[in-house]
């Protein structure tokens, strides 16, 4: 069944500004169904939708997007009795939505997400949770201030095989910590990439002037669709992958915030239109360990040995301990024991004629053991936890704080590059205290119609 153009054209005003809507307050009672909408029809937007109508009592109320096509196919896995709109707004207006979920480009997740809370539901948000520090510590807010659930798609959280490693590091199985890396080394085979398309007119059914919303008023350009690619709208590598992995850092290393940040970046490899670096290093200094991460676009071989022969290319997180390393993505987990050197009575370092450099009478033990695990459920016990937490009003594992937490490093990454200057961040007062300049990109500004409040 097609949909009515007038269903989609509901609500699809573009030029409204933002409103707080009524709130309410309370759980979901156990046995009631759960009615969930979709904002944000994309292909991530609509995995998560139907990872959660596998769980019982969830109904799919309704879809929006400012494609009419997107919508059409994200429709077909709500269902029929599923309404489709062109403006969220006219969603959180909907009594038998409970919880909506955000995937939409990054730069309308603080203000669907403030929003959704204001109207009284829960939310379900894609990281990065924001485009800048302070929409997402004005999310952390309102998520507060309503006692609303947010959980943030950080869904390696929910991963046993994530837990199983991250207790490793905690228990000192690898002992002390003083670096580790987290790295996104892809391949992509032609610097050509998205090219260079003309201006030109959205094609019919997009709702250009909505896409933008809040970022600067931009021609129609087919590459803005690929938005992760442009500065409006997201922030590149660093704060597409960069969260996930970084999370896992703060995770084990049980850290909120870096000290300081340096980074180094550029577009070296692509020639095409986007305005995001293709190869970028930062290092965030941590009280007593140094994180690092990496992203290349012209080579996928990994920090940790990996040829970069997987759909991901090679990417992960390698914990540098005093008793040994442990490695982890999203396949599984590895503990290589450190080795350390012992001597007979009677040995040498090495020969004097340096043709032995192995060394006479050396060998060498580990303190701790070598231990491999393999993939574990991820996405799905993520949703489960997100749903157990709607009807019983608990923090979710992902929660909005610390979905926060783990994507300010990626924003602090970018900003160290742009101004080519190491910063100096003060995590509990969320402010960069050697640089002015830096310290405006902590925030932005909405292009009127559109506002939130506190930015």
């Amino acid at each position: 069944m097609r949909m009515n153009r007038r269903v989609f054209m509901e609500g699809m005003s573009a030029g409204a500004a933002s409103r707080a809507l009524p709130g309410t307050a309370g759980a979901v009672p156990a046995n009631d169904r759960i009615g969930v909408a979709l904002i944000g029809c994309g292909g991530m937007g609509r995995m998560n939708l139907a990872d959660f109508l596998r769980h019982p009592g969830v109904e799919a109320v309704a879809v929006c997007d400012v494609d009419r096509q997107r919508m059409e196919v994200a429709r077909k896995t709500a269902g029929e009795r599923a309404r489709a709109f062109g403006d969220y707004r006219r969603i959180l207006e909907l009594k038998e939505v409970d919880a909506v979920i955000v995937a939409t480009p990054d730069h309308w997740h603080a203000l669907m997400t403030v929003d959704a809370c204001e109207a009284g539901k829960d939310v379900y948000v894609e990281k990065p949770v924001s485009w800048c520090v302070r929409e997402g510590r004005l999310m952390v807010e309102a998520a507060r201030r309503h006692q609303r659930v947010v959980q943030v798609g950080i869904q390696q959280r929910s991963g046993s095989h994530f837990q199983r490693a991250v207790k490793a590091v905690q228990e000192g199985r690898i002992g002390t910590v003083h670096y580790a890396q987290c790295w996104t080394h892809f391949y992509a085979p032609s610097p050509e990439g998205i090219g260079r398309p003309p201006d030109g007119e959205p094609p019919e059914g997009l709702d250009w002037e909505m896409f933008l919303g809040p970022a600067p008023k931009a021609p129609y350009n087919p590459a803005r669709r690929g938005f992760r690619l442009f500065n409006d709208y997201a922030g590149g590598e660093l704060t597409n992958w960069g969260p996930h992995l970084i999370d896992v850092a703060h995770w084990a290393m049980q850290a909120t915030g870096p000290e300081s940040v340096t980074g180094s970046g550029g577009k070296y490899y692509m020639k095409d239109c986007r305005e995001c670096d293709d190869t970028v290093q930062v290092v965030f200094e941590y009280p007593g360990f140094l994180l690092q991460y990496s992203a290349l676009l012209h080579n996928s071989y990994g920090h940790d040995g990996h040829s970069g022969n997987k759909p991901f290319g090679s990417y992960g997180v390698l914990f540098h301990g005093t008793r040994g390393t442990l490695f982890i993505d999203r396949n599984g987990y590895e503990i290589i024991p450190q080795m350390r050197q012992r001597a007979e009575k009677e040995s040498q370092a090495f020969r004097e004629a340096y043709d032995d450099l192995s060394g006479v009478g050396l060998y060498f033990t580990t303190e701790t053991t070598a231990e491999r695990g393999t993939t574990s459920l991820q996405h799905m016990p993520h949703v489960r936890n997100f749903l157990e937490c709607v009807r019983s009003r608990q923090r979710p594992v992902g929660d909005i704080e610390t979905g926060h937490r783990s994507t300010t490093p990626c924003h602090l990454g970018n900003i160290a590059i742009r101004t080519g200057h190491k910063i100096l961040w003060d995590a509990e007062a969320e402010r960069i205290t050697n640089s002015a300049e830096a310290n405006e990109m902590l925030t932005r500004r909405y292009r009127a119609p559109w506002s939130l409040r506190g930015l």
